[in-house]
């Protein structure tokens, strides 16, 4: 049995790259091919692939396997091309969901979304509510299997216990984005930290796609805090030496919370699309009274333990539901 496994797309490649890593383990044949973001995520996670480059339709001329594992992408048709492929070669396919919005826009054309979606033999959801949402979005029913996240089976397991809450706490992370009132939500943490005796370092990470800083970087030098931006190429290696994290709802704040970090969402005066603050999962800050409670009293919360014992081992659920597809 060989298996192919595509994935574009960072969230999906995470999912895949997890899934890859269990099906070698277990002695399994694996063909892995990742394309852009892609690239970077499997080697994040220590499983060898085939860069893949933006032409990839000579690819599918020259793949044989016996089944197609794929993530999803939003910005590119490599896993819809790969799915419609197996389609014509009889080749059963899988495909990973790795976070809980746009189901149906998955398997859409990128140029051409009115058309039919292409949909996978089988699509995985990370839950029931992952579940529910896909069938409100017109998934097939019989093609969903709730199996979990594999990525988050992948933190997990690498999660040696869970991390301690440190009172008082003394490093934070600080996670930016673009276009999501970071400057005012930066100015409101700097309000709450200058009154934060114990700190030691505000660590603050800034977006691929924030390349000019300099407004952030001004009221972090004026405020007189202790802090330093973060380069790090692996975050996960950064989330380790981290009390806290804080975000406003960057995916780090779900990885943070897999590792055990206790994370807060600081989504205030934006919309908040992070479905984990609805899920206990991380928490959410939306006001400067809420963050300083999170600060001073910092607690996990039972909903947030329950999930997360969901997840355990989905990978292997996923490899699982590939030897069982044939």
């Amino acid at each position: 049995m060989k298996i192919i496994a595509i994935a574009h797309d960072p969230g999906g490649a995470n999912a895949v790259a997890a899934t890859v890593a269990v099906l070698r383990a277990e002695g399994t044949q694996v063909e892995a091919y990742a394309k852009g973001p892609a690239i970077h995520q499997f080697q994040r996670l220590a499983v060898a692939c085939t860069p893949v480059s933006q032409e990839h339709q000579t690819l599918f001329m020259k793949l044989t396997g016996d089944i197609l594992l794929t993530g999803t992408s939003q910005y590119d048709e490599f896993e819809s091309d790969a799915i419609f492929w197996a389609r014509q070669e009889h080749i059963p396919s899988i495909a990973v969901i790795d976070y809980w919005a746009n189901y149906r826009q998955r398997f859409q054309a990128i140029n051409n979304p009115n058309a039919e979606p292409t949909f996978p033999d089988i699509i995985t959801a990370i839950d029931e509510v992952c579940k529910t949402g896909m069938l409100a979005d017109g998934i097939p029913e019989k093609r969903i299997r709730v199996v979990g996240q594999p990525y988050f089976a992948w933190l997990i397991a690498r999660q040696k216990s869970r991390k301690s809450i440190v009172k008082p706490i003394e490093n934070i992370l600080f996670a930016s984005q673009p276009n999501a009132n970071e400057i005012e939500i930066l100015r409101i943490l700097i309000k709450v930290l200058s009154d934060y005796k114990p700190l030691k370092k505000l660590l603050i990470r800034f977006h691929p796609r924030q390349d000019k800083c300099r407004a952030s970087l001004d009221l972090l030098a004026q405020s007189g805090l202790p802090f330093a931006i973060d380069e790090s190429v692996d975050i996960l290696a950064t989330l380790c030496n981290q009390d806290i994290m804080l975000g406003i709802t960057s995916i780090i704040l779900i990885e943070a919370a897999s590792m055990g970090i206790l994370a807060g969402s600081l989504a205030i005066g934006i919309d908040d699309t992070l479905i984990t603050n609805q899920r206990g999962i991380t928490i959410p800050l939306n006001s400067l009274e809420k963050l300083r409670e999170f600060l001073y009293f910092p607690q996990y919360g039972e909903i947030e333990e329950q999930f997360f014992e969901q997840q355990r081992d989905a990978d292997l659920r996923v490899a699982q539901l590939c030897k069982a597809i044939i």
